[in-house]
């Protein structure tokens, strides 16, 4: 939803007019692929 709209009229979910925040999509895939990165280290696979 865009910053500026009221969450009270935003689109619901799984619908052609949702609205996704992408902004965060960067971190959390750093963070997913740390984390498999570091267990795979330790699990010798």
């Amino acid at each position: 939803m865009p910053k500026d709209e009221n969450s009270e009229k935003a689109a619901a979910h799984h619908t052609p007019d949702f609205f996704i925040d992408e902004s965060g999509m960067l971190l959390g895939v750093r963070t997913m692929l740390n984390l498999t990165m570091e267990y795979l280290a330790k699990t010798g696979k």
